[in-house]
């Protein structure tokens, strides 16, 4: 039985397991940190997918120091083909440091682990304290028991995600979409030049775009415009950020058919417009695309105007132990 594509989520579950039921692998799996390669530990917990408002660590494995006086963790990221996101190893990091606040462990490392091909043509996770290959994964699965179906079965899994083929995202062509959105692009080039649009191959039926102009920056949060057209949702997007805390802070500042909301771990000032769907170019589509465009650009000048009130505001939209850090 074949599994064509892995997706990262799958990893994650395999290497949980792995972690919580075999003492060999999670002994394997120190000997490639640099903090605890000679400590002898139990795995005391696992966790996947553990998040807070700076977000989300892969996996996290507690282990208990033998004689049970302390513990440690290590905070996986685990990538197959997608892109690191900006300030991820910070952000682990961040997280790493609030839970020793919380007495949850008193020291960790972050762990990158992924294809050999992906960190090859990463540099940047070389920031990341170590890194284990699924190459590597793959070996001591597959040697571990050479006779066991179950651990050959595994073996395999792990293998075959590291073969970019079965693991790349595909862009679906499609003509209506493209002809779509070469109106909309030719539109906001021409009437919405605060935009700054850059070419869109988008796949079928796509009608969710980022825009970011260039003075919107991307650190020390990314700040764009997330252009949700099915949804008529235009959002001045501010990652990082807790709005329940963020709207206090904006409130005298929004214009009247702006609100605040929590999308994922951002927090984004929206207007709403009506949606739409993609369909051959016609005048009363296109009509609902420039609406779409002109919120966009109040959007981008309503932050350049105010710029340092939002930045200071989205700075401290965090939780306290957080923004301590």
């Amino acid at each position: 039985m074949a599994i064509e594509r892995k997706y990262e989520r799958d990893i994650d579950l395999l290497l949980a397991e792995e972690f919580a039921v075999s003492p060999p692998f999670a002994a394997w799996f120190l000997q490639h940190t640099k903090k605890f390669t000679d400590i002898r530990a139990n795995v005391f917990d696992v966790y996947v997918s553990k998040s807070d408002v700076t977000g989300e660590s892969d996996l996290v494995v507690v282990f208990d120091k033998a004689g049970g006086n302390s513990r440690f963790a290590l905070l996986i990221e685990d990538k197959i083909d997608a892109p690191l996101q900006p300030e991820q190893e910070i952000r682990y990091r961040l997280r790493g440091d609030a839970e020793i606040l919380r007495e949850d462990y008193s020291d960790y490392e972050v762990v990158f682990c992924s294809p050999n091909e992906y960190r090859d043509s990463h540099p940047e996770t070389a920031s990341f304290d170590s890194y284990v290959s699924y190459e590597a994964v793959y070996t001591f699965l597959r040697d571990r028991d050479p006779n066991d179906r179950r651990s050959i079965y595994r073996a395999n899994f792990v293998a075959t995600a590291t073969r970019r083929g079965g693991n790349t995202w595909t862009r679906v062509d499609d003509a209506v979409t493209n002809a779509f959105w070469k109106a909309a692009d030719d539109i906001a080039i021409k009437e919405y030049p605060d935009l700054e649009m850059k070419p869109l191959e988008l796949t079928k039926d796509s009608t969710w775009i980022n825009i970011r102009p260039l003075d919107m920056p991307t650190s020390p949060r990314r700040i764009y415009i997330s252009f949700k057209g099915d949804r008529g949702f235009m959002d001045l997007t501010f990652t990082a950020t807790v709005a329940r805390l963020f709207v206090p802070l904006v409130k005298q500042l929004l214009e009247g058919d702006m609100t605040v909301h929590q999308t994922g771990r951002s927090a984004a000032i929206r207007i709403e417009v009506e949606g739409f769907k993609v369909t051959e170019p016609s005048e009363e589509v296109l009509s609902k695309v420039r609406r779409a465009f002109a919120a966009c650009v109040r959007l981008v000048r309503f932050y350049r105007m105010n710029r340092d009130a939002l930045n200071d505001a989205a700075a401290k939209s965090l939780p306290d132990l957080v923004r301590r850090l």
